[in-house]
């Protein structure tokens, strides 16, 4: 264990790096001025090609940080370092009007790696939450006409460190166990701008709310895998995050200014600061996955082995409620309400023995294939609370680095899908989402966090 904790150290730098760069996680849709903003923030490039099926997906050449009990499948030695980012491209319309919005970074790191035959554990960082938005409206008082400008941003990460045991490991059969503690921080702010329009100058008001969470949270996970017969495998996994208390601070705050463009000009008119939570709601998801070894196809003395991947999932949210008694916090108008998402996903490889047979293999046959999709329904409805949806089509490819007989892969995806109540009036979102995550691990002939001994 000496020896683990040691080698911790040299990762510290670089979690340090990554910190700061997930710090600056950005998003935008109107959406994000509830609440705390935006939740669904893990997509990734193995599990988002696959619709979002993930929690049943257990695979020692990948780091499931979304069901802990995966850990203890890591195979031993092969630590792996799993790195990801993003990029999305979004094409809001309401009526006659539209607006294409970028947004993207650095959305996870973790690693992972194998304790003993049946324990695993890992750690990382992730974002938990994020808001991005920009509004405006033109009100007539029946005298003059008033700008109203709304923003928001910030985000709120989280830190989490997991651990897995598998009482059941055989060549047949697998069960196991696990949880992720986490430790959220961050922050996420609120402001309204209001000015005459006419006016000669630009003066106003600007009302500003800022929330900040620092919170201990965790996840459970299970995961099943039996084999059936030689060719079949079955797999179940669930996870479950558990209702909690998020205990946090939230400062108002109402300026006067002489010129809102000059914050040197701010005449603070009120004040306060309150202790309160958010009370996070109940997730839940399972899956179900099923692995099918397909008949070996030879040809010019060549055989090839191929393995087709067929998985579900479904997903389920119950509200999350901000309480901070006192507070006419503007994104507590509406608490968020219950959503779900169903899911589903493919997988081919041409090859399922890659290290075995790399030299007779083609290029085109050393990619793993995956094509998905997805729908449900958001935590938001309009004011005449009419849900918004999300429909969505996903296909990626993953490619492994075979040099050295390295566990290492890039994987790529992409989403192609809509969100909105798709109601005459309303706004709908158009949305293409790009996502890169490298796993990284040590070559064949090296091991990390290995104990070494003199000869």
């Amino acid at each position: 264990m000496r020896y683990i904790f040691l080698n911790f150290l040299k990762f510290f730098p670089l979690f340090s790096s990554c910190l700061t760069l997930l710090g600056q996680q950005s998003v935008y849709h109107p959406l994000t001025s509830y609440g705390i903003g935006e939740s669904e923030l893990h997509d990734h490039g193995v599990y988002s090609a696959l619709g979002n099926v993930r929690t049943a997906l257990i695979d020692s050449s990948q780091l499931n940080y979304f069901n802990p009990s995966s850990y203890s499948a890591l195979s031993k030695g092969n630590t792996l370092f799993s790195v990801g980012v993003n990029l999305r491209v979004s094409f809001f319309s309401q009526n006659k009007d539209q607006i294409i919005k970028t947004s993207g970074n650095l959305n996870h790191f973790a690693l992972g790696f194998k304790v003993k035959n049946s324990f695993g554990m890992a750690f990382g960082l992730m974002p938990y939450a994020a808001k991005g938005y920009s509004l405006t409206e033109k009100i007539f008082t029946g005298i003059d006409s008033i700008k109203n400008s709304y923003e928001g941003s910030g985000y709120i990460n989280r830190v989490f460190f997991g651990f897995s045991y598998a009482p059941i490991q055989s060549k047949t059969s697998y069960l196991s166990l696990g949880a992720n503690a986490g430790y959220l921080f961050g922050g996420m702010q609120n402001q309204r701008r209001s000015q005459l329009i006419q006016g000669s100058t630009a003066s106003g008001g600007l009302y500003q709310e800022n929330l900040r969470i620092s919170a201990f949270n965790t996840d459970l996970g299970i995961a099943f895998s039996q084999s059936i017969g030689e060719n079949i495998k079955f797999n179940l996994g669930g996870t479950l995050v558990p209702h909690i208390k998020l205990p946090g601070s939230l400062e108002s705050v109402f300026y006067y200014a002489s010129n809102l463009n000059s914050p040197s000009s701010y005449d603070t008119l009120f004040y306060v600061s309150r202790k309160g939570a958010i009370l996070q709601g109940n997730r839940m998801a399972v899956s179900s996955l099923i692995e099918f070894k397909l008949q070996d196809r030879s040809r010019k003395n060549k055989t090839k082995h191929p393995l087709l991947t067929l998985g579900l999932e479904y997903t389920k949210n119950t509200p999350y409620k901000i309480d901070f008694p006192g507070s006419a916090y503007d994104s507590t108008a509406r608490n968020s309400i219950a959503s779900e998402l169903y899911s589903m996903g493919i997988e081919f490889k041409p090859e399922r023995y890659l290290s075995e047979n790399i030299a007779t293999l083609g290029f085109f046959d050393k990619f793993s294939y995956r094509l998905g999709g997805f729908y449900g329904s958001l935590p938001y409805s309009d004011a005449n609370n009419n849900l918004f949806k999300v429909h969505a089509l996903t296909f990626g490819l993953g490619i492994p680095i075979l040099s050295q007989q390295s566990l290492s892969s890039l994987n790529f995806s992409c989403i192609l899908g809509q969100r909105g109540t798709f109601r005459v009036g309303s706004i709908n979102e158009n949305f293409m989402s790009f996502q890169f995550t490298a796993v990284l691990a040590p070559a064949g002939f090296e091991r990390w966090f290995r104990k070494r001994k003199l000869d």
